[in-house]
Order: C-alpha cells, then sequence, then structure tokens
C-alpha cells in the first residue's frame, strides 16, 4: 500500500493550492496519496461508490506537466470528488440506487463539475450517499452504510454523507453534494466541515438526478471557509439549458458590525442541550467580533410543517424521476423507500398543491425574520450524528428546510467542541446573493476560534503508514 501524508491531506485547498504552486509537492504525488488514502479508508468509511484512479493518476500528469510550462489554472491538480446524483462524463451516475448501477455512463459532466475539472480540478470518483437522496443518516442498502469519520458506526449524516465524510477524512480536497432540505448542510455539520448550499439557481443543477426541482441545490463542502469563494465563484452562473438556473447577483461581502439574527426555537424543535451549548458559545464568539445580537420571535410556522411538506413534494416528484424503474421491478427499491413513494401514490392534486402553500409560508417565515436582522444564525442540526440501528431523528431538518423552501444561502460551520466529541454545526443564512457575506462571517469565526483543519482522531486506526 503506497504512502499517504495525513498532514498533507488534511490540509485545507487553498493550504494545498499553495504547497502545489510552491512545487513542494507534484500533482501526481498528491493524487497518488489521494488514491492511497483512499484505498484504505473504504472498509472503515466507505465514503465512495467509484474510484477512478487511472483517470485521476492521468488528469494529475496532464497538471503537472501544465504547473511546468506555466499554465496553471486556479484548481491545478487538486482533488475533488462528486456526489453520485451528480453527472461525471464516463462515470454512471447511481444516485446511490441499485436500478440505476448498471446504467450507462454520463455523456456529459454537470456544468459544475465541468467548471470544476476546466479550473483544473483532478475528479478522484464519485461519492457515496442516501438512497435517491431521500434520507439523512446515509445507510445505503445497495452500496453499503458511510460512516462517521469521527465515529465508526455512526452517521456522517446525509444525503450527502459521502461528501462530508471524504472531505472530514482527508479523502479529497473538496467535494460537491446536493441539498433538498439540509442534504449538504446536515453532513457537514455531522462531520465538522463546512458546507454552502448557495442560492436557488446559482449553480446548475442539469446533469442532476432529481429529488425535488423547487428545493434542490449543489453545494461544495470543505475543510475551511475560505475554500467556498474560490468555487462558488468558478461553479456559478446562468445555465440557459436548465429550467431552475437563475443569474445570482452577488452582493460584496459585509461581515463588519452584522445584526446577528437569533430565532426563540425552544418550543419549536427539541434541540439537544450538548447542541445548544456550542451553540451558545458560538454566538458569544460573534459578539466577540463586533456583531449584535437581535432576538427574533418564535416561529409562526412551524418547521416540521415546513419539513413535511418539503417531503411530500419530494416523494411525489421520485415518481416522475424513477416512473420507468418503479413500474418495472420495485424489488430493487429499498423497503423504505417503497413505502415512501407508495405513500405519495396514494395523494391527490389537492394534497400536493397544499404542500406547494406550505411550503410558501416556510418562505414567508425566513422572509419575515431576514427583514429584521443581516444574517439569520441558528444550530444547523438539532443534534449530533446518531449510530446506525438508531431511529433517525424526526427533526433532523427542521432547521435547514427553511432555506431551501426559500431558495436563500445558507452555510455550516463547525462549532468548537471538546476532544472526543463528535462535531456540531452552526448555520448562517442571508438574503438571496448574500454567500460572499455568509463565508467572510464564517471565514471570521473560524480564524477567531483558532481553527485548524485536523482528521479526527479516529481514522489514525485505518490510515496508511
Amino acid at each position: 500500500m503506497s504512502k499517504a501524508d495525513a498532514q498533507l491531506l488534511s490540509l485545507d485547498l487553498t493550504a494545498q493550492a499553495a504547497l502545489l504552486a510552491a512545487g513542494e509537492v507534484s500533482c501526481t504525488e498528491l493524487i497518488e496519496q489521494q488514491l492511497a488514502a483512499i484505498a484504505a479508508s473504504q472498509v472503515q468509511i466507505n465514503s465512495y461508490i467509484h474510484v477512478d484512479a487511472e483517470g485521476a493518476l492521468a488528469a494529475a500528469a496532464q497538471s503537472q506537466q501544465r504547473r511546468q510550462r506555466g499554465l496553471a489554472r486556479p484548481l491545478e491538480g487538486l482533488p475533488v470528488a462528486v456526489k453520485d446524483n451528480i453527472d461525471v462524463a464516463g462515470m454512471v451516475t447511481t444516485a446511490g440506487m441499485e436500478t440505476r448501477r448498471h446504467s450507462a455512463v454520463a455523456s456529459s459532466d454537470n456544468p459544475a463539475v465541468g467548471a470544476l475539472r476546466a479550473a483544473g480540478a483532478v475528479t478522484v470518483g464519485k461519492l457515496n450517499m442516501h438512497e435517491a437522496a431521500m434520507g439523512a443518516d446515509n445507510d445505503n442498502p445497495f452500496y453499503g452504510a458511510c460512516h462517521n469519520p469521527h465515529r465508526h458506526g455512526y452517521t456522517p449524516g446525509g444525503s450527502s454523507g459521502g461528501s462530508g465524510a471524504a472531505v472530514a477524512a482527508g479523502l479529497c480536497a473538496a467535494a460537491l453534494g446536493t441539498d433538498t432540505m439540509g442534504s449538504v448542510r446536515i453532513p457537514a455539520s455531522y462531520c465538522g466541515v463546512v458546507g454552502l448550499k448557495p442560492s436557488w439557481g446559482a449553480i446548475s443543477t442539469r446533469g442532476t438526478v432529481a429529488l425535488c426541482r423547487r428545493l434542490d441545490h449543489i453545494g461544495p463542502l470543505t475543510r475551511s471557509a475560505r475554500d467556498l469563494r474560490l468555487l462558488l465563484q468558478l461553479m456559478s452562473g446562468f445555465d440557459p439549458d436548465c429550467a431552475q438556473s437563475r443569474f445570482i447577483q452577488y452582493a460584496a461581502p459585509d461581515a463588519e458590525g452584522l445584526r446577528i439574527g437569533v430565532v426563540d426555537l425552544f418550543d419549536a424543535t427539541d434541540i439537544a442541550p450538548d447542541v445548544q451549548a456550542a451553540f451558545e458559545d458560538g454566538l458569544r464568539v460573534l459578539v466577540g467580533l463586533g456583531h449584535q445580537l437581535k432576538p427574533l420571535p418564535a416561529p409562526a410556522f412551524a418547521s416540521a410543517r415546513a419539513r413535511r411538506a418539503g417531503l411530500l413534494m419530494s416523494e411525489a416528484e421520485l415518481l416522475v424521476e424513477h416512473a420507468e424503474a418503479w413500474a418495472a421491478d420495485r424489488s430493487k427499491f429499498s423497503p423504505l423507500l417503497v413505502k415512501l413513494m407508495s405513500w405519495a401514490e396514494g395523494r391527490s392534486a389537492a394534497e400536493l398543491a397544499a404542500a406547494s402553500q406550505l411550503a410558501d409560508r416556510g418562505q414567508v417565515q425566513l422572509q419575515q425574520w431576514l427583514a429584521r436582522c443581516d444574517v439569520l444564525v441558528m444550530p444547523t442540526a438539532p443534534q449530533r450524528a446518531f449510530a446506525f440501528g438508531t431511529p433517525a431523528p424526526a427533526s433532523q431538518a427542521d432547521l435547514t428546510a427553511y432555506a431551501n423552501l426559500a431558495g436563500n444561502p445558507a452555510l455550516s460551520v463547525p462549532l468548537p467542541v471538546a476532544a472526543g466529541e463528535l462535531p456540531a454545526g452552526m448555520q448562517l443564512i442571508g438574503n438571496v446573493g448574500d454567500e460572499l457575506t455568509l463565508i467572510a462571517l464564517a471565514e471570521a469565526f473560524q480564524h477567531a476560534i483558532g481553527w485548524q483543519p485536523a482528521l479526527p482522531e479516529a481514522c489514525k486506526t485505518w490510515w496508511p503508514k
């Protein structure tokens, strides 16, 4: 087994790029070490569904030649990985489903993937996910459970669990995920990394397996907030071939003297006491940075109702997205997904319209809060990661669903936790186009707490020597 330098692979994308630019490590060396770490991790973490070792090494060699000729692009030679419901040319897009295991390979990249590859990124493979993106524990019955790198046997969150786990464990410099009601931010929170759900339409979703077109977003996961600025810039842009694409004008970052909205959530959702305590510590850091906390009223529209509305919309759209496979052989769907889709089959058009109206109420609720502050701050998830075999908390997406219903940008940044504790996240939500302010605020927060990317202690048990 090849050697993998834990110190190198734990660095964030920005730091790895600096080492490549300085010639302290070559693109080929970086990818070789990345592949060695991935191979060693699979038994314990299982974050990848497919690894394209041959393609990655060929791309790394080309990137090294470009660097030697002085033609390096912004992401030249940096390893990225992609959730397996997003198309990468030459790779099968399974969406974590048995029905798609033997599908033809994608003929073209999703625009965001294409933009990263055009910037020099090396796509090392496709990442594990919850079946059809319909869930948040990534206990996949067909491709195996993906484990939290901080604690084996625990969920990394979902549905982009492979993305969160791979970034946290140093198995790629950055990953792409999709977020329908929190599926980028929940894994970011559970795995202790940064995850951004941009404004709806900012990143084209063409070339993805949809869950719910009104709610779906593509977003990056990274080890530090500073990495997001470049990735967002590269992946954003209006796509005339995508009905969900919008031109988003990003506002200039403003991270000084912000009014930080804090909602009274005590009776609205069941937040674990330890998560609430970590969140309150995070609020004190924001105050120390010169921001003003602004108390906001409890939700008039309960987050659980918003989440359930989004769930019905997603279940109904699954029936359309997977109609052919659903009609052919339901045994290739997990029993849980069969239950969810069968339930949606029995709903009326009026019930679906009512769910859409409930989603509108969730959007209004978020707009009302943001009208009274600059950035809304709340825990990302009401709990930390839980063990497989434990029922998934119904409240997992209660605090993340609002931003999907409204299409607003939201970012999860790790909170400081004691050694040996599982991670927890703080969610920052802004107005449409406020991504750069959220990123700047998260970066300032990480600087204030002395955040340094590091591999989870549990990774030492399988890391290649």
